[in-house]
């Protein structure tokens, strides 16, 4: 069982405040969990937004994480169901947000086909990977007062990515 930590006061402060402003608001994740935050993040923009469920983006350079093929999905969940490693009793977060939303995915070379589109949220995963025009064509496409988010996957913790100057690993 995970314990369940205290979310940091300036998570919401930075979604109030870009909702009521109308900015963007930004949020760095760090640490291979960044994929259960999202959902977080996700449901208190959500909860802080009068409009509908925001629609996300989600870039990323090779590896997704998940699947997005729905047929493939049922398939995965399935297998490890019948191999005993997934409860259908307990409820995955990031499962059910992911059949709930309306969402998109792209490879950030696919990054063109993206604009002129509008998302509530962006979620660029590796971050290394990305160009400053991804990066402006990513961040472009998020709505005012909403959120973009970015998911540092390869380091674990905060102190480590402020100790690169170059990039990261």
């Amino acid at each position: 069982m995970v314990e369940s930590k205290k979310l940091d006061s300036r998570i919401h402060k930075v979604i109030d405040q870009s909702i009521k402003h109308g900015h963007r608001g930004l949020v760095v994740l760090v640490g291979e969990r960044s994929r259960d935050q999202v959902v977080i993040l996700h449901h208190l923009l959500s909860k802080a937004s009068i409009a509908a469920r925001p629609s996300v983006l989600w870039c990323y350079k090779q590896d997704l994480g998940f699947t997005t093929h729905k047929k493939k999905r049922l398939k995965m969940i399935k297998k490890k169901i019948k191999a005993g490693t997934l409860d259908p009793n307990t409820n995955d977060t990031f499962e059910m947000l992911y059949q709930q939303l309306k969402y998109d995915t792209f490879y950030y070379s696919e990054s063109h086909n993206i604009l002129g589109n509008t998302y509530g949220m962006c979620i660029l995963q590796d971050f290394e990977a990305i160009t400053p025009n991804v990066l402006a064509r990513t961040i472009e496409t998020v709505q005012g007062g909403g959120l973009v988010v970015i998911a540092l996957n390869s380091v674990k913790d905060i102190k480590t990515a402020l100790q690169y100057s170059d990039g990261l690993p």
